[in-house]
């Protein structure tokens, strides 16, 4: 289902090639290496061997035949969410490693993997669960339980120097079931507690030769990666599978998203008919760009924004820009916006300045996208 999806795709499309390929969901280690073998060498029939071609794995089901399959398939980049490496913040989280899966893992990738490799981990956890009650007193000393057990979170994913780390920090969406963990949520981190531990996460990264280059991604010199940056420099990319989004190219020079249903049994039913299709307006598309592009130290193309809208980006909401930049919170040049690395930190509300002043653009924007 997964190759005939994708023959339509590329028929339908013509893209004019594919660099880079990521394949996800985080389960493709729970299929049988030889299975999985078959189908990337008919995968690489149709689209060649990409400049980066990542593999998503999990911790508890990595084997040395499934690394040993993707080295042998040109898969040259695996991710590993690892989350965390204490115990029972992975009992919270319902991970279904603990630590000794994860250290298996690390240690099968030490020995076997030679590609590149990203592991990914989360702040802002209440890491208080694992601590005695008795010390449940003084919020300073949470405080700096919380930041010690990030940071040696930190030494452990980095012990064998991969290339990549991302650090997300957590978000505890409504009728979950960690949102029914009531008292535990009472022990998160104030936006204060946060910075401070974003800070340290930070310098003990670039003490450590990671640049932060997006808002929660780092990588060693020559290690970014291709695939996300795609995303993040708006470049059309299409998605395969239940659950997968797609942004295309669309004849009226906007851009066309495709959302295919999450639904396993709607999807394999009929693919084409589980997708819904959506062609953005100009201005939606605008502030997608913005919304992207300024998560990089990058920032956003002036050039290229103004190929696509026939406008300076600066002209769309100059006193948000002008603000922050004044700020020191954005870099602002003939080539590009972008935020400094005190930017990166107050990202959301500069996002949310330019995001209000841009709405009320009384302009009827152009719009050619992809640019050339």
């Amino acid at each position: 289902m997964l190759l005939g999806s994708l023959d339509l795709a590329l028929e339908r499309y013509e893209p004019l090639c594919v660099p880079s390929v990521f394949i996800g969901g985080g389960t493709p280690s729970l299929l049988p290496p030889d299975l999985f073998h078959t189908f990337l060498g008919k995968l690489h029939s149709r689209i060649g061997s990409p400049e980066e071609f990542s593999v998503e794995v999990n911790p508890e089901s990595l084997s040395a035949d499934f690394l040993k399959m993707l080295s042998e398939s040109d898969v040259n980049r695996i991710s590993m969410g690892v989350q965390t490496y204490d115990a029972a913040l992975l009992n919270w989280l319902g991970r279904p490693a603990g630590p000794e899966a994860i250290t298996r893992a690390d240690g099968l990738l030490a020995e076997i993997w030679k590609g590149r490799l990203s592991r990914d981990l989360l702040a802002a956890l209440p890491s208080l669960i694992s601590v005695p009650s008795s010390k449940r007193s003084k919020r300073d000393s949470y405080a700096a339980i919380r930041s010690h057990r990030l940071i040696e979170d930190v030494r452990r994913a980095l012990a064998d120097k991969p290339g990549h780390l991302s650090v997300y920090e957590l978000t505890v969406e409504p009728h979950t079931p960690l949102a029914a963990h009531a008292f535990d949520l009472e022990l998160l981190p104030t936006e204060k507690e946060i910075f401070t531990e974003w800070r340290e996460l930070v310098e003990e990264l670039r003490s450590c030769g990671y640049e932060r280059y997006e808002v929660s991604n780092f990588a060693r010199p020559g290690n970014r990666v291709l695939h996300n940056l795609r995303y993040w420099r708006m470049e059309p990319y299409l998605g395969i599978g239940p659950g997968a989004v797609s942004t295309l190219p669309h004849r009226s020079g906007r851009a066309l998203r495709l959302e295919n249903s999450p639904q396993l049994t709607k999807w394999l039913a009929d693919p084409e008919d589980a997708a819904q299709g959506t062609v953005l307006s100009a201005a939606e598309l605008m502030l997608e760009h913005f919304m992207m592009a300024l998560r990089t130290v990058e920032g956003l193309s002036i050039s290229q924004f103004r190929s696509i809208f026939a406008t300076d980006p600066v002209d769309v909401a100059p006193h948000s820009f002008e603000r922050w930049r004044s700020a020191g919170m954005l870099r602002i040049d003939e080539r590009a916006i972008a935020p400094t690395a005190r930017g990166l930190d107050v990202l959301e509300s500069v996002l949310a300045d330019v995001a209000g002043e841009s709405d009320r653009l009384d302009c009827a924007l152009e719009c050619h996208w992809p640019s050339s």
